[in-house]
């Protein structure tokens, strides 16, 4: 039943990135809540759904944005596949270690894309200005967006009728 809600979730991401995200816009930097979405469920789920489910997820992206057409489902793989072999328990006393897994995980996403974008367009100026922007403010998002996760599963709802 968990594997089905995060499916659901998942579905939830793709809809909220695609037609919500662009209102969070800084400088031209749309936030990607995919990046918080992988390492939660990385976390949580087997690798049996994790990598399917991360490739679909990947897919569905990058079908909505076909210039980029392969890059993101093998960066939510590769995302995928690093924490699952190396995560540690998302929890308070740990803020550092998760602040830090998860500035690497969006440096990882945003240097392989910035190495594309310099490859199949040349760079403008102000690129280079736009990747760190863009890693410091999907890092800070991805993190709120763990611990809010994080703290919607510890929250139990129940009805009294």
């Amino acid at each position: 039943m968990k594997s089905f809600l995060y499916i659901l979730l998942g579905i939830f991401i793709l809809y909220f990135q695609l037609i919500i995200a662009p209102n969070f816009t800084l400088f031209a930097v749309i936030p990607n809540f995919f990046i918080a979405y992988l390492v939660y469920i990385s976390i949580h789920i087997k690798e049996k759904l994790l990598y399917p489910l991360s490739f679909f997820l990947g897919l569905a992206l990058d079908i909505m944005h076909p210039t980029l057409l392969g890059l993101n489902t093998l960066l939510f793989l590769i995302i995928s596949f690093l924490v699952s072999k190396f995560h540690m328990n998302v929890n308070k006393q740990r803020f550092l270690i998760v602040s830090l897994s998860v500035l690497f995980l969006n440096f990882l996403y945003y240097f392989v894309s910035f190495i594309y974008h310099a490859l199949a367009a040349q760079l403008t100026e102000g690129f280079f200005l736009i990747f760190l922007i863009s890693l410091l403010y999907n890092t800070l998002i991805s993190i709120l967006v763990i611990y809010a996760l994080v703290l919607s599963e510890k929250i139990k709802v129940t009805l009294n009728v």
